[in-house]
Formats: structure tokens, C-alpha cells, sequence
């Protein structure tokens, strides 16, 4: 019996670990050279889903060239509810143009809840991506591709704009 409950909660270690994560970078600093986080928004296509997803974000500057980027996805679709809450971080490389690109990784949280009887479910998976942006001014359009890798590894295909 003690070690079935234990078993339980230490299933539930990770999401608590991304979460906790997360929240550390959300809450907010004094002010620094560092104040220029910006918000995005963000749409495109789930592969494995075959769904369409929209999404919100942050985008912070932690070091030169390396920002975290905590945001969360809603992938539409018929009869359930499909969120991910993730916790990224990415490398931009230096380049001499208005372009940039990146490439990161980091830990995502998945959640689906089926309409009806069927129970729902919270996976853990490691994410993987790679980016290109374009610095105008006030708006930074950029396309992203992630890959998901989890117990159904899919990949997103991102267009997003930052403010």
C-alpha cells in the first residue's frame, strides 16, 4: 500500500517539476538592462494531430543571445481539449543582417482531456526547435518548427508574431 501511494506522487514529479520551472522564470525581476521581454502570439499546424493550434508567449533575454521562452499551445479539434504548457530556451546566432535564427529545446507539458467517459491524460516530452525571425522594428514575425518527443513524438509547425 505505502509504496503504490508513493508511486503516485512520484509520477506526478516531472509536471511539478515543469511547472515550478516555469513559474521561477515567470515571476518577474527588478529592473535591469534585461527589460525587453517581449509578448507573441503565435498559430500553425500540430503533423501527428493534423490540427491546427494557436498559442501566447513570452521571450526573455537571460544571457546574451540565449532567452527563455515559456508559452502555451491550443491544439483544436473534435471532441477533446489538447493544451501544452512549455518551458523553452534558445540559442540565437549572431548574423549581420535584419534575420536571425535560433535553435533550442525544452520541456513541455501535455495535457488531454477527451469529451465523455474517457479519462484524461498529462504526458511529459522534451522539445526540439529551430527558427528564423526578422527584426522590424516593433513586430518580429518568425516561422519555427518543433518536434514533441514523447510517447506520440509529433512536430509543430509555428508562425508567430512578437511585440
Amino acid at each position: 500500500m505505502r509504496i503504490s501511494h508513493l508511486l503516485r506522487r512520484l509520477r506526478r514529479l516531472p509536471v511539478l517539476l515543469a511547472l515550478g520551472a516555469t513559474a521561477a522564470v515567470l515571476i518577474p525581476e527588478p529592473a535591469s538592462a534585461h527589460d525587453d521581454t517581449l509578448f507573441g502570439v503565435r498559430g500553425g499546424y500540430y503533423t501527428q494531430e493534423e490540427q491546427p493550434f494557436v498559442g501566447v508567449e513570452l521571450l526573455m533575454p537571460l544571457a546574451h543571445s540565449f532567452y527563455a521562452n515559456p508559452n502555451v499551445e491550443y491544439v483544436f479539434g473534435d471532441g477533446r481539449t489538447y493544451m501544452t504548457f512549455n518551458m523553452d530556451f534558445h540559442y540565437d546566432f549572431y548574423s549581420y543582417s535584419s534575420a536571425f535564427v535560433w535553435v533550442g529545446g525544452g520541456l513541455g507539458v501535455l495535457y488531454r482531456n477527451p469529451t465523455g467517459p474517457g479519462p484524461s491524460s498529462t504526458d511529459v516530452g522534451a522539445n526540439f526547435l529551430a527558427g528564423v525571425g526578422l527584426s522590424r522594428h516593433r513586430v518580429i514575425p518568425y516561422f519555427q518548427v518543433k518536434v514533441i518527443a514523447h510517447g506520440d513524438t509529433e512536430s509543430a509547425l509555428t508562425f508567430g508574431l512578437r511585440f
